[in-house]
This record gives structure tokens, sequence and C-alpha cells, in this order.
């Protein structure tokens, strides 16, 4: 019953499908590993929350402002 057009030799590491599998499987955990460990790292804040940060500074301020307030003194 074996097939002599379909050679389960082209799947082992050695053989031409084996290598490609292996060689993208390398190709996608390197791409995980920098995605994981690198990038996720960065300081890299969105749009939006740089926005609510400058909102809370300007919040902070304004609260500031009222606890000392600039008198006649």
């Amino acid at each position: 019953m074996r097939n002599n057009s379909f050679n389960i030799d082209y799947f082992s590491p050695t053989g031409l499908i084996g290598f490609w599998v292996l060689f993208i499987g390398l190709i996608f955990t390197g791409l995980m590993f920098y995605f994981v460990f690198f990038r996720l790292n960065e300081n890299e804040d969105s749009y939006k929350d740089r926005e609510r940060k400058k909102i809370e500074k300007e919040n902070q301020k304004q609260r500031i402002a009222r606890l000392y307030p600039k008198g006649k003194y």
C-alpha cells in the first residue's frame, strides 16, 4: 500500500520540505522573541495615553494652584 509518488523523506529535517518548515519555524520563533522580550519593553505611549497624561498634569497644576493661591501679601 505504499505510494511511490509520496515519499515521507521529504519531511525529514534533511529533506526539502522539512528544511523549509524548520527554517520558517526559526524565523517565526525569532520574531516572537523580539516582540515579547524587546518590543514590549519600549515605553511608547499611544496618542490617547499621551493626551490623558497631559490632561492629568493640567488638573494637577490647577489643584496645586488652588492650594496655594497668589494673594496680595
